[in-house]
């Protein structure tokens, strides 16, 4: 079962307050308004990486020039006043400590996703495969555990 946390961004699309959730340090993240998946993420920070994301400015001044920041959520100017919410998927640190295979299992959920709803995420720009990962057993059962809890089913198949 995931942690769900909801948060509202202002008109910039950034965000004010959080109301932080312990959570473990290593976990896969699902990104919705409502219903609407929009991105899908993994951590070895708990939901500090989540946090990072909607409040660090989307440009900043270096050395005199305006330069652009981490831009994996620069899609949030996209969703002023919106009410967000943050599914956390804690998962065990004796697996997933392993960079590699954290991200074939944000890989293969986003991908799932794009199978069964027939489009990627909203806010998605790129998944990196890891074709040697994709099957692997932990992988695969974590997968079909966070399709679960939005009613869809794992397809081994694709």
């Amino acid at each position: 079962m995931p942690v769900t946390s909801n948060f509202m961004l202002n008109d910039d699309g950034n965000l004010n307050t959080f109301d932080y959730i312990e959570v473990g340090k290593y976990g896969v993240y699902v990104i919705r308004r409502s219903e609407e998946v929009l991105r899908v993420g993994e951590s070895s920070s708990g939901l500090g990486r989540v946090i990072k994301g909607f409040k660090e400015p989307l440009r900043k001044i270096l050395r005199g020039k305006i330069r652009k920041n981490y831009m994996a959520y620069h899609w949030r100017v996209n969703y002023p006043k919106a009410q967000l919410y943050v599914d956390y998927f804690n998962l065990s640190a004796t697996d997933f400590s392993d960079n590699y295979l954290r991200r074939a299992l944000e890989a293969e959920i986003t991908f799932q996703f794009r199978i069964s709803n027939r489009s990627w995420p909203r806010e998605m720009s790129e998944i990196h495969f890891l074709e040697r990962l994709r099957q692997h057993t932990t992988v695969t059962s974590e997968t079909a555990a966070v399709l679960k809890n939005y009613g869809l089913v794992f397809n081994p198949n694709v």
